[in-house]
């Protein structure tokens, strides 16, 4: 597929990507985020993520140090050509899943969008050691640092409702954009259904989330727990519209649920409630965004 696209960027901490409309991609039948790799006004852009931006539209994001090279800049416009990716994992990944039962039981439990991720990390690395030992730190739990023990952690999934507060918010204006709005994505991969303004006085989202033990670490799943296995986290998602522009996403913050403390962790599955209060405004002004992790969220038990 070759299409005349526009390099944008909604705020200048965030990746560039240019958009593809949705009907250019009706023969592809896409559900859900996709590798691709192409290039960019002949220039190979790698395997990079295709993911839907609304119903209307998909995006692909383009690193800093790329456009650079090329020299193009949010505003500019290129030409664009990508195809779907190889699914084929890398002879590193294989050969690790095939090197011991607890690697394929680990493989196996994964997600096809943990798979995904997890096969593009290892694809990212230059090396080919590099590649094996990505596979060995992910698959193989022997290769993992210890982590605390967390009273009530188990193999048995265990069912613990979250609930996020957040404050302070920015208001419905901020920087350039305007109409802003916030919403916690409730299904993995996608933006969220609903959306709160961004000028309430308090947010509040739900949630429930699985936790389990699993090689000797929590384990968390859920219809809003997105990231890859050791990283796991929710999406909060920030819209607002730029000048005439239709209102699209310019910020997202992760809350990350790896970096829960374990007292508070093993407190929450005695109570079978997991409360996250933080503040959504950055210290810039703008709407709190990047990996959210204590004392930027007080995670709770109660």
């Amino acid at each position: 597929m070759t299409l005349r696209v526009l390099i944008e960027r909604k705020h200048e901490e965030l990746p560039a990507f240019v958009v593809i409309p949705a009907r250019a991609l009706a023969a592809w039948k896409l559900t859900g985020t996709t590798t691709v790799q192409g290039t960019l006004d002949g220039v190979p852009i790698g395997r990079r993520s295709l993911k839907r931006f609304d119903a209307e539209r998909w995006f692909v994001e383009l690193r800093r140090d790329f456009l650079a090279k090329i020299g193009k800049a949010p505003g500019d416009r290129a030409t664009l050509a990508i195809t779907i990716a190889s699914g084929d994992l890398p002879a590193e990944l294989v050969a690790v899943i095939a090197s011991a039962p607890a690697a394929r039981a680990a493989w196996e439990a994964l997600t096809s969008a943990q798979q995904r991720m997890l096969r593009e990390e290892i694809l990212a690395a230059k090396t080919s050691g590099t590649r094996e030992r990505r596979a060995r730190q992910a698959l193989l739990p022997a290769l993992r640092p210890a982590r605390p023990a967390i009273a009530g952690l188990d193999s048995k999934s265990r069912s613990v409702s979250v609930k996020i507060v957040g404050r302070r918010l920015p208001g419905r204006a901020c920087g350039p954009y305007t109409g802003i709005a916030v919403g916690l994505a409730q299904k993995v991969g996608c933006d969220p259904a609903e959306f709160l303004p961004a000028d309430v006085r308090e947010a509040t989202w739900e949630t429930v989330v699985e936790i389990r033990e699993h090689d000797g670490a929590p384990a968390f799943r859920g219809p809003a727990v997105n990231g890859p296995p050791r990283e796991r986290f929710l999406y909060l998602t920030w819209i607002g519209r730029k000048g005439r522009a239709s209102p699209a996403m310019f910020r997202r913050a992760k809350l990350r649920l790896d970096a829960i403390p374990p007292a508070v962790l093993a407190q929450a599955l005695r109570s079978g409630l997991l409360v996250g209060r933080l503040e959504l405004t950055a210290s810039d002004g703008m709407p709190v965004c990047a990996s959210v992790r204590p004392p930027a969220i007080d995670w709770s038990g109660r």
